[in-house]
């Protein structure tokens, strides 16, 4: 797929380099030459532009890629700017970056349907995970329901699936099991250290490496790991 990410900040350089590697064809654009040259051989393909003049933004293929991610944040002014041009290019897919609620409304305001505030979801991700214990990550579908990665609590060290039973102690779906399969490092629990096992063996031993993916009530995964 192709794609263009306008800002090469932190989060912008960050999305476009892991879809680059990922195989996709990246335009990464960016009014600061620092940026350009950091990223040149990480990123398919960067360009030092302002973005927020429409003749040089309509000179981009804006309407040969599959979606265009305006990941600007702190200069709002530029971020709406560029959006407005977009969307009056009636571009396929936008994606704007907002920082702040108002932010975020002056995009919507301006059409935008797509709108993602990491910073924001980072916050309710880090929250949710200091609630609930043993939890690596916590994506919550709604205020009831999450999805969650749990570290093997430990009293279940050394049992198996089959007698843990969480889906009729706890109401808890058991979706995989990540198995270490090699050195654990600072980042090893969304790296290729981990492999995914979605035909879990009820009679392994579960281990303290281990990270356990359910799906269920929140009040149902704090039960399991607090019990």
């Amino acid at each position: 797929m192709k794609y263009i990410v306008i800002g090469l900040g932190y989060f912008g350089s960050t999305l476009a380099s892991n879809l680059t590697s990922q195989g996709h064809e990246v335009i990464g654009v960016d009014n600061r030459y620092e940026k350009i040259e950091e990223y040149k051989d990480i990123i398919s393909v960067v360009m030092e532009m302002d973005a927020t003049s429409p003749h040089a933004l309509n000179s981009l293929p804006v309407h040969d890629v599959d979606a265009i991610i305006v990941a600007i944040g702190e200069d709002i002014g530029s971020s709406v700017l560029i959006l407005s041009i977009l969307q009056n290019s009636k571009v396929k897919r936008i994606i704007g970056r907002a920082i702040t609620p108002i932010h975020r409304n002056i995009l919507s305001q301006l059409g935008i349907k797509e709108i993602i505030q990491p910073e924001e979801e980072t916050a309710l991700m880090v929250s949710s995970i200091l609630q609930i214990k043993y939890a690596q990550k916590v994506l919550e579908l709604n205020n009831e329901n999450a999805v969650a990665e749990l570290s093997v609590p430990e009293k279940y060290i050394g049992h198996t699936p089959e007698s843990v039973n969480i889906l009729a102690r706890f109401k808890l779906k058991l979706i995989a099991v990540k198995i270490l399969t090699g050195k654990r490092g600072i980042f090893s629990l969304h790296d290729e250290n981990y492999s995914i096992e979605y035909n879990i063996d009820l009679e392994r031993l579960l281990n303290e490496n281990d990270i356990l993916v359910v799906a269920g009530k929140i009040h149902d995964i704090k039960r399991f790991t607090e019990s």
